[in-house]
Formats: C-alpha cells, sequence, structure tokens
C-alpha cells in the first residue's frame, strides 16, 4: 500500500523590525522581527514511484512537468522553487509526484513563497523518520534554498514563521544566528488582538527584490535610512513589550511609527493610494497599521480601536481594498501521512 505524504505551513504578518533581517544588515548590526503565523496555508502532496520518473504539478501556475528522472531538473524559470527542494531533499533512486497549491498568491507581502518552501521541506523531512530535522534546521534550510540557490532577495522571517508558527519574537545577530522567542500572551489579550486586527488585501506588488535592492542600497549611502532602520529594531523590542503586558492601544500607536519610519527605508514601500486608504482607516479609529512586506502593495494591516473595525472595513472596501479574514496559526508546519 502506498503511502501519501502531505504537510502545510502558515503565512505570516508582520508587526515590527521588517527589513532589519535583512543582509548585510543582520550581519553587521543584529535585527530583531514581531510577526505572527495565519491560517492561509500552502500545502504539499508527496508521493514515491516505482519508477525514475519525477512529476510535478502546481495547482496555483495550473502547470504539469514530467521528467525522466532527477537528473533532468533544471532551473529555467518554470517551478524553480519545487525543483530546488526535489535536489536538495530526495535521496532516493525512484522518482516521485510532488503536489501543491497555496490559499495566498505570490507577491501577496505575506511571506507565501517561503510557506511553499517549508511545506515542500516539511513533506520529505517527514520521509526520514528518526533522522528528521529540528525546526531551526528546517528554517535555515527554506532559507538558503530560496535565498541562495535561487537568489532571491529577501530576509529571514519569512521561513521562520512558516515553519515555527505562534505570535513570535525573531533575534537575528548574523552568521545564520537566529533566536525564536514565542511571546505568550494571556488569553483575553490574544482574542482582543485578533479580534481588533484587520487584514486588508491592497493589490499585488512588484518584485520585492527591488524593493530591497533599493533599501539595502538606501542603508549603505544615506545617513537618515540606517537611523530609520534602527529605530525599526528597538520599535521590535517596544511591540514585544506592548503585545507581553497587553497594552493593545499602545502596540497599534507603535504600528503607526513602524510604518512611518518605513516608508523611509525606500520610496517604492508606499505610494498614494495606498497613502490615502491609510489615512483614511485611521480618520474612522484605526490606532494604527503598515504593509507587510517589502512594500509597494500586497497586504496592510491594520489595528482598530474596539467597534471601528465594520466601519473601516466598509470604507477600505469602498476604496478597493479586499477584506481578508483570518485566525492565528500555533501549529506552524505540520506534516501528516495517508494511505494511497
Amino acid at each position: 500500500m502506498t503511502k501519501i505524504v502531505k504537510s502545510r505551513a502558515p503565512v505570516r504578518i508582520s508587526f515590527g523590525g521588517g527589513g532589519t533581517d535583512v543582509s548585510p544588515y543582520t550581519e553587521e548590526y543584529g535585527g530583531a522581527v514581531v510577526n505572527a503565523a495565519i491560517n492561509k496555508y500552502a500545502f504539499c502532496t508527496l508521493k514515491l514511484r516505482t519508477d525514475q520518473k519525477i512529476i510535478i504539478t502546481s495547482d496555483d501556475f495550473e502547470q504539469t512537468l514530467t521528467l525522466e528522472n532527477k537528473d533532468a531538473l533544471i532551473y529555467d524559470g518554470n517551478l524553480d522553487v519545487i525543483k530546488a527542494v526535489i535536489k536538495k531533499m530526495h535521496k532516493y533512486k525512484c522518482g516521485l509526484e510532488i503536489r501543491t497549491r497555496c490559499e495566498v498568491a505570490p507577491r501577496s507581502g505575506l511571506g507565501s513563497s517561503a510557506a511553499v518552501f517549508a511545506s515542500l521541506i516539511g513533506a520529505f523531512n517527514h520521509l526520514e523518520k528518526e533522522y528528521r530535522l529540528d525546526d531551526y534546521a528546517l528554517a535555515e534550510l527554506a532559507y538558503d534554498l530560496e535565498r541562495r540557490e535561487l537568489k532571491n532577495l529577501g530576509g529571514r522571517q519569512d521561513q521562520y514563521a512558516a515553519i515555527f508558527g505562534n505570535i513570535n519574537f525573531l533575534e537575528f545577530k548574523g552568521n545564520d544566528f537566529v533566536r525564536v522567542h514565542p511571546l505568550k500572551l494571556k488569553n483575553d489579550d490574544l482574542y482582543e488582538l485578533e479580534s481588533n486586527l484587520l487584514l486588508l488585501n491592497i493589490g499585488s506588488r512588484q518584485e520585492s527584490g527591488a524593493i530591497i535592492e533599493e533599501q539595502t542600497k538606501n542603508a549603505k549611502s544615506d545617513k537618515k535610512t540606517l537611523e530609520a532602520m534602527h529605530k525599526t529594531k528597538i520599535l521590535a523590542q517596544e511591540i514585544k513589550y506592548s503585545l507581553l503586558r497587553g497594552n493593545l492601544t499602545e502596540f497599534g500607536q507603535l504600528l503607526d511609527q513602524g510604518w512611518q519610519l518605513k516608508k523611509m527605508f525606500s520610496a517604492k514601500i508606499s505610494n498614494e493610494k495606498i497613502d490615502h486608504l491609510y489615512q483614511e482607516m485611521k480618520k474612522l479609529g484605526a490606532w494604527g497599521g503598515k504593509i507587510t512586506g517589502a512594500g509597494g502593495g500586497g497586504h496592510l494591516i491594520v489595528y482598530c480601536r474596539p467597534f471601528a473595525k465594520p466601519k473601516i472595513v466598509k470604507r477600505a472596501e469602498e476604496l478597493g481594498a479586499v477584506y481578508v479574514p483570518f485566525n492565528f496559526d500555533m501549529l506552524g508546519l505540520t506534516t501528516w501521512e495517508i494511505n494511497e
């Protein structure tokens, strides 16, 4: 009887510190981020074959590749994410069938590519039984494949959120040093936080690499940009403590401060449309908010005053945004197996 391995990994929203997890800032100064995994997932299904064929299917791109064997895996812009994981982790002589799908579109600002990597790596790791990698090793492998193997620019926070789940304070100190600190909120504070947070899809953005490249360039040449990044790192610490103390009004205000700092990283992070939407929401009772990824579009996370959320949603939808309900994910990468 053939066993099928399945996996899922969550995407994330970021509350503060984004950008300080990107090299070379982390190596030179150390970074800090607060983020939360949410219940929007990347899924993977893996089945070993009796022959050597490699069959790859992406439901998101509506594409299937059939290759004669592992040696035929070549990076050519077609499903390279899946190819990279197979090349690294498929240790068996037999072929396989692998299928992926994600509930969040690419270029969403929610770390969907990292979630796809995590789900793929998790499925292969499930096959290793007692030789499985731990969560830190899985997150570093996901980072290495996405950033170094495929040379997609970005930071480290996405991979750790996808693997660990939960609401975390992450420390980055360069040379692959990462520490994950789960934030243990009181239940009342956790439910109130989830109730008053608002996630909006404001439209796809350009590739994050261009924004990150400009941010890195600015940090080297512009003292104001570098100072904004230093303040952003400090702000992540303040956001952590506001959550642990249950001071959610302060949390919302710190989101606003973080957004003002983030816009100093690059001129590509915001635009007139985003700024107008943000100001309209503040008029209606939003304490603060920010773009969840590199910037320029994707998703916007907002913390609302109690009872202000419905009217903010209504106004945001009038301005073309799409409301995205969510809950926190506390499990992170999950794998299981079934019989065919």
